[in-house]
């Protein structure tokens, strides 16, 4: 989630609940409660025992002991383990055979044993002594090199750190300036690119088999200290270099954990939760500036409302509600790019024509003390405006109509399913090893879960709502004058942009594009990955004509396209 707010400690205080004695008269005689007083009574305890249960949920999920939830790791599948443990205390069946979902997803890359590299005919080790960037061509190529040279045709030989100063910055970004470094010297006609440490820098970079860049045409390698020493230092005549770069594709599995409430109705409610996290900040998402790995133990993002969920499907299965049958997700890999939902959305036994409706709780933590409360997807269905103002919770709500966002809901609203994603609001523990249980505002939550339910009662007396296209919010910050209109699949590794999802009524959905196309050239520009893609995008302005080339399937094809 990308965003931001500040939370007081006043509310921290209000998880505290008073319970309700029974009083006596003067005389010993019990006083009989009103009905009210009854029912403020029984309210009183509900509210008690979840916000009970809301403490310890979010503090175990939240806890060092799992590790910061990363997709994939025994940290995720502690959790997933409690999850379904949890789902089955409430008394949800699995969906299907069983609650665990597994799914397995293309992340980056992989060294091969068929990797080799000698300089000046000498074998150097990869990857203790060189290794090749994840952007980096998968090729051979066999030249001669000498340092400095900058001639076309030819391997360059480039330092890394200009000054020691560079070398003993915790900060130095060693990725992005490769990166700009090799492209430039790609475009200048260099064949392979090899940046070398001569400071022997306790920063310098480690094999990453994922970047956020794309892949360039040319091979880049990063060559240790060992390596400068040896083989680059006294290098004064041209040198013969060889290097066989290969990798094979990465791949991670992530698990969905599902419940179901099987009404026997025609139609079904999803209501969903990411419970991945960050780990140690390993894949790159995380936002502290201490360069030491830490544990983010995601309070907030998102064991709160993995925690609102099980609440929620507790309130559900001991309600009267029973005109649809209910799934409850609790999503893996949201946090690299949705997976979990995407994943969801395309099996087999789920059926989109019968969904009535969807409801995702991402960060619902931190309600301020100005009870502010984000609802999305408002524009997803004529009924939601109706909803929100027949619905009291005493909050403050702000109304989103778009059905995106960077929350698993976007997957269930290009799938045609009405969406609503109820969100407390950022702060600056987002991302941060600092999003911790004891910054929770318990009693913020547990009223969102009474809101959220009142939501889905009141929609047992209603029609099921009917889908409305909305407009796209996105969240990239670079701006453009135009747009092809696609939801890019930021999993695709193998160049190019694979598209996920079309949005109705923009330049891509005119031109024929379609999900599963691979966007290889825009015009001139061609595609190796999101960075080309936005260069593309950049170029236009409204009412530009040109050509998109996309590959489906084995076939290439070209399409007219007009922004």
């Amino acid at each position: 989630m990308n965003r931001f707010s500040r939370v007081s400690l006043a509310f921290f205080l209000a998880a505290i609940s008073v319970q309700v004695q029974p009083a006596y008269s003067q005389v010993w005689k019990k006083i009989i409660p009103s009905k009210s007083e009854k029912g403020s009574s029984q309210q009183s305890a509900e509210n008690e025992a979840m916000t009970k249960q809301l403490r310890s949920d979010i503090g175990y999920l939240a806890s060092d002991q799992l590790e910061g939830r990363r997709t994939g790791t025994k940290g995720e599948a502690l959790a997933g383990v409690f999850i379904e443990k949890r789902m089955k205390e409430i008394g949800l069946a699995p969906y299907g055979t069983s609650f665990r979902r597994p799914f397995k997803f293309e992340w980056g890359k992989e060294l091969t044993l068929e990797i080799r590299f000698t300089l000046g005919g000498k074998h150097v080790n990869i990857p203790e002594d060189a290794f090749p960037f994840a952007f980096s061509a998968s090729t051979t190529e066999e030249n001669h090199v000498l340092p400095e040279s900058r001639e076309a045709n030819s391997p360059w030989l480039i330092a890394l750190y200009e000054s020691e100063q560079d070398a003993s910055n915790p900060h130095f970004d060693v990725e992005k300036y490769v990166f700009e470094q090799a492209k430039a010297a790609q475009e200048r006609g260099a064949t392979s690119v090899m940046f070398y440490d001569r400071f022997g820098s306790k920063y310098a970079p480690k094999f990453s088999s994922r970047s956020e860049y794309e892949s360039l045409e040319i091979p880049v390698l990063f060559l240790s200290k060992k390596v400068y020493d040896t083989h680059i230092r006294d290098m004064k005549v041209i040198q013969p270099v060889y290097m066989n770069i290969k990798f094979r594709k990465d791949y991670r599995t992530g698990t969905n954990i599902v419940g179901y409430l099987n009404n026997g109705a025609a139609r079904t409610v999803i209501i969903g939760a990411h419970y991945d996290h960050l780990g140690f900040g390993e894949d790159g998402n995380s936002r502290s500036t201490e360069h030491t790995p830490a544990i983010h133990n995601g309070a907030d993002d998102n064991a709160s409302g993995v925690a609102a969920m099980l609440a929620l499907a507790k309130k559900i299965k001991q309600g009267s509600s029973k005109k649809y049958n209910y799934i409850f997700i609790a999503f893996s890999a949201e946090e690299l790019g949705l997976l979990g939902s995407k994943a969801f959305v395309k099996e087999k036994d789920f059926d989109a024509r019968k969904a009535a409706y969807m409801i995702n709780m991402d960060m619902v933590g931190r309600l301020s003390p100005d009870r502010k409360l984000t609802v999305g997807g408002v524009g997803t269905s004529p009924v939601w405006g109706n909803v929100l103002s027949n619905v009291t919770g005493n909050f403050k709500i702000t109304a989103d109509s778009s059905g995106m966002g960077p929350s698993d809901h976007s997957s269930f609203y290009s799938d045609s399913i009405p969406v609503l994603f109820f969100f407390t609001g950022t702060h600056t523990d987002y991302h941060k090893p600092s999003d911790d249980a004891m910054r929770i505002n318990y009693a913020g939550t547990r009223d969102i879960v009474n809101y959220v339910y009142s939501v889905t009662s009141y929609m047992e007396k209603q029609p099921a709502p009917l889908f409305t296209a909305t407009r796209n919010t996105t969240t990239s910050r670079t701006t453009f004058k135009v747009t092809l209109g696609i939801m890019p699949d930021y999993s695709y590794q193998d160049g190019g942009v694979k598209i996920d999802g079309i949005i109705d009524g923009k330049a891509g959905a005119k031109a024929g594009l379609q999900p599963g196309d691979i966007v290889m050239q825009i015009g001139a520009v061609k595609i190796n990955g999101m960075q080309s893609y936005m260069e593309a995008l950049g170029s236009f302005n409204p009412g530009d004509n040109t050509v998109v080339k996309v590959k489906r399937g084995p076939t290439v094809i070209e399409l007219p396209l007009t922004f």
